[in-house]
């Protein structure tokens, strides 16, 4: 599943971390708006959840198109979800009928045919 809602950093060549340059777009501005400001499903704040989440989506789109595309459904569908319902996808409640479960399969799919990589 798709890990969102986490900043992630990289170091450089002097062994200190530094945060990678960003932009977050749309769809990971509203996700981490309803996900983090609105239902607190996250320890993450919005920033690092926006950051996050595009960092997500850049990697997935670069993996390919047909990965980002999905990854982005998956967002999309969980910003549309009451606070309720978006604990209970965060945490695949129940595990055969969460919330936005359609989306999460087909992007398990997409990794079950090696067209995009595992743990991403």
């Amino acid at each position: 599943m798709l890990l969102a809602g986490c900043g992630e950093s990289a170091g450089d060549a002097g062994g200190s971390v530094v945060a990678p340059t960003v932009e977050p777009g749309p769809t990971c501005i509203a996700f981490c708006m309803r996900a983090i400001g609105e239902c607190e499903a996250y320890l993450s704040d919005e920033a690092g959840c926006r950051d996050g989440c595009q960092l997500n989506l850049d990697f997935e789109y670069a993996t390919d198109e047909r990965c980002g595309v999905a990854a982005e459904e998956v967002f999309l569908c969980a910003t549309e979800l009451s606070c309720q319902e978006l604990y209970d996808w965060r945490d695949k409640t129940p595990i055969d009928a969460f919330p936005c479960r359609d989306e999460v399969l087909a992007f398990d799919a997409l990794i079950g045919e090696n067209v995009c990589l595992p743990g991403s």
